[in-house]
């Protein structure tokens, strides 16, 4: 029963998103955003920028083996860096609310010092929040 109501909990915590970014060269991004990514990636390869909103940009980059991408507030501040990790990596409430659905991709996305779970069911982005930790305690 309390792992019906933790995975009902968990389930009530995924948010469908609308992530909508605009392509845009790498000759357009700000200079303050180019050199924050630089000093804290140098060694990222294959950067693709997206436009954020009025305020932020997305660079999603190859660094070693690993898929990334953080955005970057137009004054050169990282507030989310989002990485790529195989499915079997994702918490094991995370996998078993997922448990029967076709998952293209997962990734660990840190936000605001939270940590949050990213899956990309049918074709949707769908991130779950992170109260895995309290459902593995208890």
């Amino acid at each position: 029963m309390k792992r019906k109501i933790i995975l009902v909990a968990l389930m009530a915590t995924i948010a469908s998103t609308v992530i909508i970014g605009q392509k845009i060269s790498s000759e357009k991004i700000p200079l303050e955003v180019k050199q924050s990514f630089e000093k804290s990636y140098p060694n990222a390869k294959n950067t693709k920028w997206d436009k954020e909103g009025d305020n932020a940009y997305e660079a999603s980059f190859k660094l070693n083996a690993d898929e990334l991408s953080v955005v970057i507030d137009k004054k050169g501040q990282i507030s989310e860096i989002e990485k790529e990790i195989p499915f079997s990596m994702l918490p094991l409430a995370v996998q078993t609310a997922l448990k029967g659905k076709k998952v293209k991709e997962a990734a660990i996305i840190t936000k605001g010092g939270k940590t949050m779970y990213e899956a990309e069911v049918n074709g949707k982005d769908l991130i779950l929040m992170e109260m895995v930790k309290k459902c593995i305690i208890n």
